[in-house]
């Protein structure tokens, strides 16, 4: 039973992987109050093209935009893999989701099944926004922190 779960989930993915276009991007726009903390951040960084964001909500429903910088470790794995950008005047920035770090896991689809057929764990990872640049913004736009 456990073989055939595994070999429905995988041609359920291969079938996936053909429906979506290679290489295209879903493109991002922030409200323009937003967009403005954020170009002013970026002008205080060294490196911005190395500049990934986050993009989660809080409790009351609050959009929150999180500023990584030289991201390291397995969450260059979302990085790496996402097809979201964040379009900022005139570049694209990867653009990730709370979301991700929540209900997925840093390793591609063919590494997770053989885990799972090995019976080997899948190793999940908890990322800490410590004194990290963030901006709390309501739907229309309004900065709320």
């Amino acid at each position: 039973m456990k073989k055939i779960l595994q070999i429905l989930f995988l041609g359920l993915c291969t079938i996936s992987c053909f429906a979506q276009k290679g290489g295209s991007k879903i493109t991002y726009f922030l409200p323009f109050d937003v967009r403005v903390k954020i170009l002013e951040k970026l002008k205080t960084i060294k490196e911005p093209e190395k500049t990934s964001f986050v993009l989660g909500n809080d409790e009351s429903g609050n959009y929150i935009i999180y500023l990584n910088n030289h991201v390291v470790g397995e969450s260059k794995f979302w990085v790496e893999n996402t097809n979201r950008v964040l379009f900022l005047e005139g570049k694209f920035y990867p653009l990730i989701f709370e979301a991700d770090e929540y209900f997925s896991y840093p390793e591609n689809t063919t590494s997770i099944l053989k885990k799972i057929d090995k019976g080997e764990p899948i190793r999940k990872i908890i990322t800490i926004r410590e004194n990290s640049f963030f901006i709390k913004f309501k739907h229309g736009g309004e900065i709320v922190k």
